[in-house]
């Protein structure tokens, strides 16, 4: 039961820590724009008078990365555990659409994070190293990241559920 709750802590944190990343690294892309065309206004003109947004991003990637193997771990410790009990994991069709959307949503999410690193720091002009569709890749990988861990969760709790159901009725019937 322990191992069910941290497994879903850590994949709620790492949304949390994703969702963040995108919003920074789309405010250094605006702030990047905003040199560009002289605008110097808003918020992300204030937040970056307070934190680097170049900063930020490079800081908040290796706080994804880091919350990203803290989930896996999590996952993975509780897998072993449900495992070795042996008793019974959700519906097959949920954890089977789980692995399937994390096969596809961790590394897309770690190849936009990685493409708009090495894009901000090659020293470039900005507007050309970081397009529109990296951007765009960055959302997609988050969104993907989110609606994965939503199905994780639910697997664990359902998986969670069952084991409880299970070792109710062993108790029963002892």
């Amino acid at each position: 039961m322990l191992a069910a709750r941290t497994a879903a802590r850590a994949l709620v944190v790492l949304a949390i820590v994703d969702i963040f990343y995108t919003i920074v690294a789309l405010a250094a892309y605006e702030h990047r724009i905003g040199v560009v065309t002289h605008d110097g206004s808003g918020t992300v003109e204030m937040f970056n008078s307070i934190v680097p947004l170049r900063e930020a991003c490079s800081t908040m990637f290796w706080l994804l990365l880091l919350t990203l193997l803290a989930a896996v771990a999590g996952v993975a410790n509780w897998g072993i555990r449900s495992r070795r009990t042996g008793l019974p994991l959700a519906s097959t069709a949920s954890v089977a659409g789980w692995r399937m959307s994390a096969i596809v949503a961790v590394p897309l999410n770690l190849i936009a994070a990685m493409q708009y690193l090495s894009a901000t720091t090659q020293g470039g002009e900005y507007m050309r190293a970081v397009l529109a569709e990296t951007t765009l890749l960055l959302v997609a990988a988050c969104v993907a990241l989110v609606i994965t861990t939503a199905a994780g969760i639910q697997v664990i709790r359902r998986t969670a559920a069952n084991q409880q159901h299970s070792a109710g009725a062993g108790a029963t019937t002892a």
